[in-house]
């Protein structure tokens, strides 16, 4: 007993935080509610969703009005046709604008993420999904960038590039993009409602054809020439838990 005590108090801060973030029933839940902190601040609707709040300003104030007032007034003064302004407004700086309006979410989401990995965290994480995702082909790193992906899929993509094998970052890469995220699932209501008589089937089946067109070509994949196998298992060999540095 006393030997058990002084094992206990000579744990380290880390220590003690590994034995809840890996801890076989507590790993899940923890990690479920960093992720929805993270997209609460990054994606959320909240008073502290940092991230929408700059993309609501890059779309209604950037791009909805102090832009968008300054070409038209440079095109009036330099006398433009109504059809190139047209062009220019309602193609070119609308359509620069729509792309650069995720910006501010998806630079808030790589903040959070990168202070996870710096603290160590992340590396835990990928180790106590490993066992699960090699059964599929996938590495357990590419849990993340599979769990942005049903927020948008782009991000998703980009998340990839935290895994350093080259086998597992493309395999990850090529699968992210079936996630269905939300994005698409508005686009298969549409669908299913307008084509299938609102089919309530419809929308189930596309959500898990969705998920299958990631599993069955990971898993296919392990045979597969052109992906060559030269991934290792990841082994516990995670620095301490640390502030960022």
């Amino acid at each position: 007993m006393l030997h058990e005590k002084a094992t206990a108090s000579s744990l380290t801060l880390s220590d003690k935080i590994d034995r809840v973030v890996t801890n076989r029933w507590l790993a899940l839940p923890v990690f479920v509610l960093i992720m929805w902190g993270i997209y609460t601040i990054a994606m959320g609707g909240t008073v502290v969703s940092i991230g929408t709040m700059g993309t609501d300003w890059v779309n209604d104030v950037l791009f909805g009005e102090w832009i968008p007032n300054g070409v038209e007034t440079l095109l009036t003064t330099l006398g433009v046709g109504e059809v190139l302004s047209s062009l220019i407004q309602d193609g070119i700086v609308a359509g620069v604008g729509a792309v650069l309006g995720f910006v501010p979410q998806i630079l808030v989401l790589f903040f959070l993420l990168s202070i996870l990995e710096d603290c160590g965290y992340m590396s835990r994480v990928a180790f106590i999904m490993d066992r699960l995702f090699r059964r599929f082909g996938l590495s357990g790193k590419s849990f993340i960038p599979l769990l942005v992906a049903t927020g948008c899929g782009v991000p998703g993509i980009m998340a990839s590039r935290t895994i350093e094998q080259d086998r597992d970052r493309k395999l990850t890469i090529m699968t992210t993009g079936f996630i269905p995220c939300g994005a698409k699932m508005p686009i298969i209501g549409l669908f299913a409602g307008a084509v299938f008589g609102q089919s309530p089937w419809v929308a189930t089946s596309a959500f898990v054809i969705g998920i299958a067109a990631v599993v069955v070509p990971a898993s296919s994949s392990r045979n597969s020439r052109s992906l060559p196998e030269n991934r290792l298992r990841l082994s516990w060999n995670c620095r301490p838990i640390t502030g960022r540095h």
